[in-house]
């Protein structure tokens, strides 16, 4: 989730058309994947996770950089501007890292192989839609209850 809301709408721009190693490897029997092409997957898969991991981890230390400066009564210009700038740096890391594991990916595929993404990756982005706007509606009605019940004494 942390994901998501710091990648600059990566799954909604760019995702759509472009599903990652992870996905291929997951659909790699109806993409007919060959052996070869599942160890390229999988290395591409890995080195994707793993540099994810440490792009969340230095937002969260900028973040928490920032945040510890701003605090103080009387904080440097310098330190925030250079923390904010730490802070701008690491979410755009996270914003563009993935792109070459995607690409790459892709580019491991054969032509029918890369034609049956393409078919594959539609259906499965309207299916992930669905299943978000399903987890939306359930917590805003949650939401509305936890209000209704707040609003009629119900705390």
């Amino acid at each position: 989730m942390f994901f998501m809301r710091h990648s600059l709408g990566f799954v909604r721009n760019f995702y759509r058309y472009h599903p990652g190693p992870a996905w291929v490897l997951a659909n790699a029997k109806a993409l007919d994947l060959t052996p070869s092409q599942i160890k390229q997957e999988i290395v591409l898969k890995n080195g994707m996770f793993h540099d994810t991991k440490v792009g969340i981890m230095a937002l969260k230390d900028a973040m928490r950089t920032y945040k510890n400066v701003a605090m103080q009564d009387n904080p440097s210009i310098k330190e925030l501007i250079k923390d904010a700038r730490a802070v701008g740096e690491s979410y755009t890391y996270l914003s563009y890292e993935m792109i070459p594991y995607h690409i790459k990916g892709y580019r491991i595929l054969n032509a029918s192989q890369k034609e049956e993404y393409h078919k594959l990756a539609a259906r499965n982005f309207k299916m992930k839609m669905r299943m978000m706007m399903k987890m939306m509606m359930k917590k805003c009605r949650w939401k509305m209850k936890m209000m209704h019940k707040k609003m009629h004494g119900g705390w």
